[in-house]
Parts: structure tokens; C-alpha cells; sequence
């Protein structure tokens, strides 16, 4: 590559990463700020809709629905992402999402039980539990609406934008650079440090099977059948909390045998060529840098909020 077409290169680069950072700002305050602020207000104001939990949570629907859709809807016909690019070819077969589901849950619960360690001395816990952008209150898990948005509505939405928006926008300067950013975007996005780690690899996870499949139906199935193990797991009586234990050694064994009989195949991904310093430009670039810094001015927010 000459210095010419690098410097155009990287000055095309600079400018897609700040449209695209431009846009995740925009979910960002809609999806992660934005609902906090209402929670604040509503709480001062002794608001009724604090008092109704359908009320309440039927209002962050709204917010989380059109926050992401809008600004993502934005991304995708900006940077030429056809709509049927996100669910054409899907061929993986039940047997073959599932195994894939199994090792992903016990990779997610591990990595979960490592960063209570790690964070549990500052005070944190990651639960897995609370989706983005109305996480503020325990998990009123005998809610149905919160139910269908954490099971349902939460996959759906976050699929779309992360692995069928983001992940396509950016693998367009290397795959692999495109599945670790938007990892990260992801990861951050989560609005706790605790749970940044195992949301990582979920984003990592959950990017290598719609790149394999060149589809995001599999990682929805994917998606959905974790957060409905993970609330499975959560509402699980405690006079059976030992049988529970016994479940997810047996879950992790039959991991390990996944794995090292080569039922599940580790997805690889292809290396394409790319700018060196395509990283540093996506991270080094004013809206981007941005983005980050709201969400994890969130996050602390989050914590600020919890201490009170």
C-alpha cells in the first residue's frame, strides 16, 4: 500500500468510526442515560409509575425499543447493510445451536464467578440479570413484563444493533477487529463494571456464530436460550439450591466433553487484511472516545446510585 492510499485509508477509517461513534452516543443517552435521569426524576417527584412495575418498565421498553432501533436503523443505511444481509443462509441445525449454547453458558458462568471475585471486594456483583438500560432496582423477577423484556425483547434488540449492525459496520476493516470492538461497545454498554468481563465474551461468543453463519438468528436462539437459563437459575427455590449446584457441575462436565471430542467446533475467524492501526484509529477517534466515557460514566452512576 502506497502512503497515499494509506493515508486515505485511514483518513476514510477516521471518519466512518466517528459516524459510527456519533450514532452510539445517540443510543447511549437515549438507551443508558436517559433512563436514569426518568428514574431520578420519577423518584424525587414520588412519580405513580414508580409505584406499578408495568407502568414502569412498560415505559423503558418504549425508551430501549426506539433508543436502539433509531440510531442503529441510522448505522445500517449509512454504511449500505441490507437488511436481509442479517438473516440469510441459516442452515446450524438445533443440536448444533444448543452444544453451542451449553459451552457458551458455562464459558459466561464461569468468567461471571471470576469477576464476583475479583470485584467483590469494591462491593460488586455481576448478575447477568439485569438487562441494559433498566437495571436499577433488584430484578423483579415475578414480573412478566420484565420477564418477556429480558428473555425476548433484550436478545432481539441487542442481536440487531451489536452483532447485525455494529459487528457489520466495523468487520468491513477485518473481521477480527469488528468482533473485538464491538465487544467491547458491548461489553461497556452493560452499565457495570462487574459484569463487563463475562459480557465481553458474550459479545466475542455471540459475534463468531453470526459471522460463521452470516446471520443473526443463531445468535438470537443463542441469546435468548442463555438469559433463560441464567432466570431459570434465578427463580429456582432455595430448598433445591444444592440439586441446582449438581446441575451446573453436570452442565460444565458435559462442556468439557463438547470440547475435547470435537462435538463443538470453535469457530475461527479469518483474518482479513486490514490497516495495522485500525484499532488504534477506532479508539483513538473523538466520538468514539466519547461513547465510552458516557457509558462508563453510567456505570459508575450506576454504582453512585446503588450506594445511596
Amino acid at each position: 500500500m502506497s502512503r497515499k492510499e494509506h493515508r486515505i485509508s485511514k483518513k476514510h477509517a477516521r471518519r466512518s468510526f466517528n459516524t459510527v461513534g456519533l450514532l452510539l452516543i445517540m443510543y447511549a443517552l437515549a438507551v443508558l442515560n436517559l433512563p436514569f435521569v426518568l428514574h431520578m426524576y420519577m423518584e424525587n417527584v414520588d412519580s405513580s409509575i414508580m409505584h406499578d412495575e408495568t407502568l414502569y418498565y412498560g415505559l423503558y421498553l418504549i425508551i430501549i425499543v426506539f433508543g436502539t432501533f433509531v440510531p442503529f436503523f441510522l448505522m445500517r443505511k449509512i454504511f449500505h447493510i441490507p437488511l436481509k444481509k442479517l438473516g440469510r443462509n441459516f442452515n446450524p441445525t438445533f443440536v448444533d445451536l444448543f452444544v453451542q449454547t451449553i459451552v457458551f453458558f458455562t464459558i459466561c458462568i464461569a468468567l461471571t464467578y471470576v469477576s464476583n471475585i475479583i470485584f467483590g471486594y469494591l462491593g460488586l456483583q455481576a448478575k447477568l440479570i439485569s438487562s441494559i438500560g433498566f437495571s436499577y432496582d433488584d430484578a423483579p423477577l415475578n414480573n412478566l413484563l420484565y420477564v418477556f423484556m429480558l428473555i425476548i425483547v433484550t436478545p432481539l434488540i441487542e442481536e440487531y444493533a451489536f452483532r447485525g449492525v455494529l459487528l457489520n459496520v466495523l468487520s468491513k476493516y477485518g473481521k477480527t477487529f469488528g468482533l473485538y470492538a464491538s465487544a467491547v461497545i458491548f461489553a461497556l454498554a452493560h452499565m457495570s463494571f462487574a459484569e463487563m468481563i463475562p459480557a465481553f465474551m458474550m459479545g466475542v461468543q455471540l459475534g463468531k456464530t453470526a459471522l460463521r453463519y452470516k446471520n443473526i438468528v443463531p445468535s438470537i436462539f443463542i441469546h435468548i436460550l442463555f438469559n433463560a437459563l441464567i432466570y431459570a437459575l434465578c427463580v429456582i427455590p432455595s430448598s433445591i439450591t444444592r440439586y441446582m449446584a449438581y446441575g451446573l457441575a453436570a452442565v460444565v462436565i458435559v462442556a468439557v466433553y463438547l470440547i475435547l471430542s470435537g462435538r463443538y467446533e470453535r469457530i475461527r475467524i479469518q483474518k482479513l487484511k486490514s490497516n495495522r492501526i485500525t484499532n488504534v484509529v477506532f479508539f483513538s477517534s473523538p466520538a468514539i472516545i466519547i461513547t465510552m466515557l458516557l457509558m462508563i460514566a453510567d456505570s459508575v452512576l450506576h454504582i453512585i446510585f446503588d450506594a445511596l
